[in-house]
Order: C-alpha cells, then structure tokens, then sequence
C-alpha cells in the first residue's frame, strides 16, 4: 500500500516538479493529482495541448519515482450548468471524459467523480438514483478506453435554511452498496471518504462502512480526521476519528488500493519555508504509522 497525498495545497507554493521533490523527501510514495481547475474556462487542461502537458507531467512523476495513483474530477459546476442541457452536452460532459483521458495519461489508477447531487436529496433519493446511474454508465466506456477506474464517493448536503450538515448521496451504506453493486462494472469502484462518515447524519463509523464495501467493492480512500461535527479535512490524530480501527478494518478487508490524504494542511503549509519540510514529515510520519497498522492486520497468507 503507498502512502499518497492530494497535490493542491503543496502546488500553491511550488511547481509540480518540485512539489514531487519535497513530498519524497517527507517519505510520501505517490500522489493524488486534482484536476479540480478545470470547472475553469482558463485551466491549463482544458486548452488544445493538454495531452502534451499530462505527458510532460507523467514523464517527471515516473522520473522522480512518485506516481499519480488517484486523481480527482472537477465538481464545482453550478446546479444551473448541470442542468442546462446544452452547457452539460458541448462543455459539461465533455470535460468529464477528458478528466478521464487526462487521468489515463497520468497513470492513475483511480478518477474520483462525485456523483450528481446538487438538488435536494431527502424525498428525492430514487430520482437522483437514477439520474447518477445514467451518469455514471455514459462515463464508463471513456473509463475503459483510457483504463482508469471511476471512484464514486459518499457525500454530503448542508440543509439550506437551517445551514447545518445533512445526509447526501451514498452516505448511508446501504445505499453506497446500491450503487457500485448496481453499476456493477469492473470500471467502478468505491472511494470512501472516511471523513464525510464521521459527520452528524452519519449513524455508523469508518470501520463498519469498510467492513460492509468489503475488499471487492472498496478500491480508494479520502484520509481525513474531524471532530464529528464539520467536515474539516484535518490530518489523522487531529480529530476524534478512530485510527486504530479503520487501520484494523482495512487490514481485515485485505484494502489494495492506496492510503490517499486529503487534508487541508492549513497547519503546515500556511507557515514559513524552514517549516515546511518538517510538517510534510510529520504527515508522512502520521500516514506511515496507519500503514503499518494496516498491514499488520491483512489475513494471515
């Protein structure tokens, strides 16, 4: 298992080269590339010579020996662009694919794409269902094509009048069963966000939603702590989640994807330059120690 980190706060500082550069140095083995920009007209990646810029990217990853393993697809359209027809057909959907495409070149194993769930949820769950299943198949030929597996995640809503927390998409076990068994496709997999398990609605913990994926259906992970109340992104050991446990259960599932940060980091990477290396090296540290827990509960071979 390869203790990975999502890029985005570390490429604030630096470029990708060097970003690469320091999280090997902090003891990091590969890395979860966001292609999250590419709401944006302007991204990089969405101009004609994007395929040049992922390969002179996958060719710097695999001369630093730090892989791209997962990455993350765009999410932030508005609800008015997804359900504009003609904004999700000639920009929309096509930016999705790509996302694939670019994710293939990169060499990820993984594309996490939330599912579509920025109308209400409560009482409309069955039509929401089926509009993510169609969602969700229009991608999985691109998925094969360019052989990089969709990671569906568990989400969650904030209630618009009463502004706290509520239940979303996949959240309930159950229903994140429904669908990667539903999909059934060798191109889908689930991406559990610890983190988002561990908010108010939730009426479960980590460990049992990792038990009940399993091995065959759970395929990435969002490493993330909080304190049971806000989605916060804190570093493990930060927040009241229980590390030894969801070490446990991966161990006991016999989990072969990678063990993928998504923390803010706001605690190291908002601080001086000298600090820097010392934080990255504590999350490693912190990463490396769960790994460990980790493989040390695998069935015995």
């Amino acid at each position: 298992m390869k203790l990975s980190t999502n890029m985005g706060n570390i490429m604030c500082r630096y470029d990708f080269a060097e970003s690469i550069d320091r999280m090997k140095a902090a003891g990091f083995e590969a890395m979860d590339y966001s292609l999250m920009d590419m709401v944006d007209d302007n991204c990089p990646y969405n101009q004609d010579d994007y395929r040049a810029l992922a390969e002179s990217e996958r060719a710097i990853s695999d001369a630093k020996g730090i892989p791209v393993t997962q990455t993350h697809a765009p999410f932030t359209f508005s609800a008015a662009q997804w359900d504009d027809p003609v904004y999700y057909n000639e920009v929309l959907f096509p930016r999705m694919v790509r996302c694939l495409e670019i994710s293939g070149i990169l060499g990820a194993k993984v594309c996490v794409v939330h599912p579509i769930h920025h109308t209400t949820y409560r009482g409309h769950e069955e039509e929401i269902f089926e509009r993510n299943m169609a969602y969700y198949r229009s991608l999985i030929p691109y998925a094969e094509k360019y052989g990089v597996k969709i990671g569906v995640e568990n989400m969650f809503q904030r209630d618009p009048l009463r502004k706290y927390i509520v239940a979303d998409v996949c959240s309930s076990v159950s229903e994140f069963i429904r669908y990667i068994d539903t999909l059934n496709s060798p191109w889908i997999t689930a991406c559990l966000d610890v983190g988002h398990v561990a908010l108010p609605f939730s009426e479960t913990t980590a460990a049992d939603v990792i038990r009940a994926l399993g091995h065959d259906r759970l395929g990435a992970l969002h490493i993330h702590d909080n304190d049971y109340t806000r989605d916060q992104h804190n570093l493990p050991y930060m927040g009241k989640l229980d590390w030894p446990e969801i070490a446990k259960a991966l161990g006991e599932i016999d989990y072969k994807g990678d063990f993928t940060y998504e923390v803010n980091g706001l605690f190291i990477f908002d601080r001086d330059e000298g600090f820097l290396p010392i934080g990255l090296k504590f999350m490693a540290d912190v990463g490396h120690h769960i790994v460990d827990m980790v493989e040390a509960a695998r069935p015995a071979k």
